[in-house]
């Protein structure tokens, strides 16, 4: 199972460096003599070592998010390190109905990470890059969507092109490479409503609520949609608005459950990224292995994460990585660390899912920048196992 999923790790163990009195560009550098007594040169390592932590050349030092308003809920968002480079930015624009939200990270690592996505009436477009710190591309993916009429659109990923028919109605038919695959959508649709908790309700759902889940999937690329019909029996409307959507196995039967006030197609992939991390067609998801399990992975995760919890003294940075880190364990209702990082990983799985797939303008959480700025490596091994599942 480890070597089946294809994640390894360009890691090697960080080693903590020994620092003295001198210093080069603000970096602590080793001093081979020292007539220092050695319990002021014991302070002045101490010292040095907290300043080469904090100092301007460190990756992690970094500013608050500053927010200015673009449009509608709409925000932009920029970070910057102790020297004024940007290192996180989301920002978007408006051009009569042409939307584009441009979104560019870069990692502690000194790779970059651009996207770029348009709205423009009927057609939407994305483009993501992957650089390493040489400028050198690692990845890219491209996608378009274009709905032709009230029943057909073309989308295409990659170069592989998909249409997509039967928009008007429950049944749909994806064509791609002279197969067609068709869906009843209808049936995928549970009739009642499900609680936060999981539970079934007696309220039936409404005419609207159901169009807002056909939509939700009508408007995804022909990739997605085929693997939301591998991954998913039933899509679920919640009966509150408090959380935005849920991926569960219930009983053998795969549900994707969404809040209504879902706008975007963000949610819709995290949560499908969700069931795809899942191996899990059968029985109680929680007792099955999933791909986020794979001991690279797991392993390059607790080294980024430890370089965070040990540099980034930013409070404004650390509470959204708190989404992936899990160190509030206990307040989530784990029993353990360890119990708590299992579904951590399987955050970050679902979220690096959602973000390479989808295509929507909308606004960005900004969990999801620190999350590419912070953890390269581990995002980049999800990234090459999405390249494999579409």
């Amino acid at each position: 199972m480890i070597n089946s999923v294809g994640m390894n790790s360009n890691y090697v163990q960080y080693c903590k460096p020994v620092f003295t009195s001198q210093a080069q560009n603000h970096i602590a550098v080793n001093n081979v003599q020292s007539d220092t007594p050695k319990e002021t040169t014991n302070l002045i390592m101490q010292y040095l070592e907290n300043q080469a932590r904090n100092n301007v050349s460190s990756p992690y030092n970094v500013s608050t998010p500053i927010w200015t308003h673009a449009f509608g809920n709409c925000d932009n968002m920029k970070v910057t390190d102790a020297q004024g480079n940007v290192v996180q930015n989301v920002e978007f624009k408006k051009d009569g109905d042409k939307l584009t939200e441009e979104i560019f990270v870069k990692c502690v690592n000194g790779s970059t990470v651009n996207k770029t996505i348009v709205n423009d009436g009927n057609k939407k477009s994305m483009t993501l890059i992957f650089k390493n710190k040489n400028g050198e591309i690692t990845g890219q993916e491209n996608r378009t969507y274009e709905k032709l009429d009230d029943n057909t659109a073309i989308s295409v990923h990659n170069g592989k092109t998909y249409k997509i028919s039967g928009l008007s109605g429950d049944v749909i038919t994806v064509e791609h490479d002279g197969q067609k695959k068709v869906i009843d959508l209808g049936k995928k649709i549970q009739p009642t409503l499900d609680t936060i908790e999981n539970k079934p309700t007696n309220k039936q759902i409404s005419l609207e609520q159901k169009e807002f889940l056909l939509n939700s999937v009508k408007k995804l690329s022909g990739d997605l949609i085929l693997k939301f019909d591998e991954e998913i029996d039933q899509m679920v409307i919640l009966d509150t608005d408090e959380y935005e959507g849920f991926y569960r196995n219930d009983n053998g039967i795969r549900k994707l459950k969404l809040s209504q006030k879902v706008k975007d197609d963000m949610t819709f992939c995290h949560e499908l990224g969700h069931a795809i991390n899942r191996i899990d067609s059968e029985g109680d998801s929680e007792n099955k292995v999933r791909i986020s399990d794979n001991k690279n992975y797991i392993k390059t995760r607790e080294i980024e994460m430890n370089n965070f919890r040990n540099r980034c003294k930013n409070d404004d940075i650390i509470k959204p990585m708190n989404k992936f880190i899990y160190d509030d364990f206990i307040q989530k209702g784990y029993m353990s660390y360890e119990e708590g990082q299992k579904d951590g990983q399987d955050e970050e799985f679902a979220e690096m899912t959602g973000f390479i797939n989808c295509m929507d303008v909308d606004w960005i959480n900004n969990r999801v920048a620190c999350m590419l700025q912070f953890m390269p490596e581990s995002t980049q091994m999800v990234y090459k196992k999405n390249q494999e599942l579409f």
